[in-house]
């Protein structure tokens, strides 16, 4: 596969992952335990291609956890 090829595909990948995010992932359905707070690993489920810089740059407290306030803030 061209390298030109490659990399359409990963950046189609990426931004098709983070517009579910950014359009209609609510917070409720990427809280799978329904603890109230995401984890970086129930978001990363939800979109993989979200870094953990990305997760942690959201996470105000640095609690390790997104509550809904800094769900919203997620930048991929």
């Amino acid at each position: 596969m061209s390298k030109r090829l490659t990399a359409a595909l990963l950046i189609g990948t990426f931004t098709a992952s983070t517009a579910a995010l950014a359009q209609g992932m609510s917070f409720e359905a990427v809280d799978l335990n329904q603890d109230g707070y995401v984890s970086y690993e129930e978001i990363a489920a939800a979109v993989p291609t979200l870094s953990e810089d990305a997760f942690n740059a959201a996470d105000s407290n640095q609690d390790s956890f997104l509550d809904p306030d800094e769900f919203v803030n997620v930048q991929p």
